[in-house]
C-alpha cells in the first residue's frame, strides 16, 4: 500500500511537470508575438518612428527578461537612403512576471548595446524651445494629448558606448558625433521629462564631459527638438585640438535648450594658454553665456568676462563655421581697460621680462580664419589702444626716452628728470602677421612723436616714420658750442606753435631699434 501510494504521488507530479512545462510552453509562444508587437507599437506611436526587429526571445523566470537584436527606428518621413533615428544591435528588457499584463507597463531595467542616434537636422522655420524648466511641463502635456500616457515606466535604462550623430544645418558640413561612454536615465517614461547622468568626449576642443540634467519628453515629429537641461563638468579639454592655440582647459556650467542648439552658461580656467607665436603660457579665465548650434558646432558668444593673468577683458562674437573651408572662424569684438601690458604681451612674445610695463586700454575687432598656417600670419585685427604710465623694461631704451624727455623740455643736462613714464596710443591693423599702425603718438613731458609704419611679430623687425615735435627750440635742446651753432635753424625748425619739428625714423628691431632724423625732409 505505501509503495502504490509513492507511486500514485510520483505519477501526479509528473503529471502536473508535464502540464506546467506544456503550459509555459504555449505560454511563451503565445507571448513571444505579443510582446514583440507590443514592442513594435510602443515605439512606433510614442517615437513616431518606423521600427524594424531583426529578432526577439522571451525568457521566463523570476521575472520575464526580453531580449531584443537588430532593432532600427526610422522617422516616418525619412526617405529612402537615409540614416536611422536609433539603431539598436541588443537591448535586453527586465520586467516583473505580471507587469507585461498591466498598463502603464512597469520595467524594472532596460539594458542597451550598441546604441547609436541620429538626428536629422530641423526643418526650415522651426526654432528650439530653450526656455526654463517650465516649457518641459508644457511638452510634456503636449506629448500626452497628441499619444497618450505613456504606456511603459522603466526604473533604469543604461547604456555603453553609444554614440549621438547630429546632422548640420550646413550642406557642406559632415554631421558631428559625440561619443556616449556611459548613459543613465532613472525613472524613464515618455510623456515626461527624465533624469540623466551622462560621460561623453566633445569632438573639439577633445575632452571629458560628465554632464547631469533632465531630457524630453522625445519630440517626435522633430527629434532635433527634444528638450533638455541640466548642469556639466568639461574636464581635461585639450586645447591643442584646435590649431593655433594651447592649453588645457576645464569648464563647469548649466546649459537648457534643444538637442540641436543650447544655451549655457559657465566659467572655465586654463591655467596654462598659449598662442602659437611662441609666447609664454598664460593662465586664463572666464565666465561666459553662449548659444551652441549642435549641429555644426558654431557658438555664438553673447557675453564673455575674461582675466588674462591680472588683465580684465570683455568679448563678445562667435566661433562660427567657414563656408567651403575646413576648419571654424573666430569672430569676437574685445575691449580691454586698464589692463596690465605685460599679460598681452607674454601670449605674443617669449621674454620672460617684458619689454614694456604701462596700463593697456584697447579696443579690437578679431578675425582668426581656419587655416594650416600659424596663428600670427593667420590673426587679423583692428582697432585702437592707448597705454598709460609707459615704461621699458630695457635700460638702453629707457635712456633713450629720458633723455628725450630732457631735450624737449630745454635741459638736456638735468639728471633728475630720469625714469619718464609716456603714454602711447594709435590705431591698427594686423594681418599676415604685420602690425601697420596709421596714426601711433607716443608722448613724453616735453615731447611728442608722431609717428606711421610697421612692426613684423615674427622677428620683431620695425620701419616707422614721422615727426617729433619739442617744447624747446633746436638750440635749447644741446648745450656748449652745439647749442650756439643750433640757433641758426630754430627759425627753420620750429612751426606749428613747437619749438623744434623733426622728421624722423625708426627702424631696427623692438629690441634694438635705431632713431634717426631725415635730414632731406627737413630742407
Amino acid at each position: 500500500m505505501g509503495r502504490a501510494k509513492h507511486w500514485w504521488i510520483a505519477g501526479v507530479a509528473l503529471a502536473l511537470l508535464i502540464v506546467g512545462t506544456l503550459g509555459a510552453v504555449v505560454l511563451y509562444r503565445w507571448q513571444v508575438p505579443r510582446v514583440r508587437a507590443q514592442l513594435v507599437s510602443i515605439l512606433s506611436e510614442q517615437l513616431g518612428a518606423r521600427v524594424d526587429l531583426a529578432d526577439l526571445q522571451v525568457l521566463l523566470g523570476r521575472e520575464v527578461q526580453v531580449v531584443g537584436r537588430g532593432l532600427v527606428l526610422h522617422h516616418r518621413t525619412a526617405g529612402q537612403g537615409r540614416p536611422p533615428l536609433v539603431r539598436i544591435e541588443r537591448i535586453t528588457i527586465a520586467v516583473p512576471f505580471l507587469a507585461i499584463l498591466r498598463k502603464p507597463i512597469h520595467v524594472n531595467s532596460v539594458t542597451l548595446d550598441r546604441l547609436e542616434i541620429y538626428l536629422p537636422k530641423r526643418r526650415q522655420g522651426q526654432t528650439p524651445d530653450a526656455r526654463a524648466p517650465e516649457s518641459n511641463r508644457e511638452a510634456s502635456e503636449l506629448h500626452r494629448a497628441l499619444h497618450g500616457p505613456s504606456p511603459v515606466v522603466i526604473d533604469a535604462l543604461h547604456s555603453i558606448d553609444a554614440t549621438l550623430t547630429l546632422e548640420s544645418s550646413k550642406p557642406d558640413r559632415p554631421p558631428r558625433t559625440f561619443e556616449i561612454h556611459d548613459l543613465v536615465l532613472t525613472d524613464a517614461a515618455f510623456d515626461r521629462p527624465v533624469r540623466f547622468t551622462a560621460r561623453l568626449t566633445n569632438p573639439k576642443p577633445e575632452g571629458l564631459i560628465n554632464a547631469t540634467g533632465q531630457f524630453g519628453p522625445w519630440a517626435a515629429d522633430q527629434p532635433s527638438l527634444s528638450p533638455v537641461s541640466g548642469s556639466y563638468r568639461f574636464e581635461h579639454a585639450d586645447l591643442d585640438t584646435i590649431k593655433g592655440i594651447d592649453g588645457t582647459l576645464e569648464s563647469v556650467g548649466e546649459f537648457s535648450g534643444a538637442l540641436d542648439q543650447i544655451a549655457v552658461k559657465g566659467t572655465s580656467t586654463t591655467p596654462d594658454f598659449s598662442l602659437d607665436i611662441g609666447g609664454i603660457p598664460q593662465a586664463l579665465s572666464t565666465t561666459f553665456v553662449a548659444l551652441v548650434d549642435g549641429t555644426n558646432g558654431d557658438t555664438f558668444l553673447h557675453d564673455v568676462q575674461a582675466l588674462l593673468g591680472s588683465t580684465p577683458i570683455k568679448a563678445k562674437g562667435g566661433i562660427l563655421h567657414t563656408p567651403g573651408r575646413k576648419g571654424r572662424t573666430v569672430v569676437l569684438q574685445a575691449t580691454i581697460d586698464k589692463g596690465q601690458l605685460p599679460d598681452v604681451l607674454r601670449l605674443a612674445l617669449d621674454d620672460k621680462e617684458p619689454i614694456m610695463n604701462g596700463l593697456l586700454s584697447l579696443r579690437t575687432m578679431l578675425n582668426l580664419p581656419p587655416g594650416e598656417q600659424r596663428v600670427v600670419e593667420r590673426l587679423e585685427l583692428d582697432g585702437e589702444f592707448t597705454i598709460e604710465r609707459l615704461m621699458f623694461a630695457s635700460d638702453a631704451v629707457q635712456d633713450k626716452v629720458d633723455e628725450f624727455s630732457r631735450r624737449g623740455q630745454g635741459r638736456p643736462k638735468d639728471v633728475t628728470i630720469q625714469n619718464v613714464s609716456s603714454t602711447m596710443r594709435g590705431r591698427y591693423t594686423l594681418k599676415n602677421g604685420v602690425l601697420r599702425f596709421s596714426r601711433l603718438r607716443f608722448g613724453v613731458r616735453g615731447a611728442l612723436v608722431q609717428l606711421s609704419g610697421y612692426y613684423v611679430l615674427r622677428g620683431g623687425a620695425l620701419d616707422f616714420r614721422g615727426s617729433v615735435r619739442l617744447e624747446a627750440r633746436a638750440s635749447q635742446t644741446m648745450t656748449g658750442w652745439k647749442s650756439l651753432l643750433a640757433r641758426a635753424f630754430d627759425p627753420l625748425l620750429a612751426k606749428d606753435g613747437a619749438g623744434t619739428v623733426l622728421p624722423i625714423r625708426i627702424t631696427g628691431t623692438a629690441k634694438q631699434p635705431k632713431f634717426g632724423v631725415e635730414m632731406k625732409k627737413i630742407f
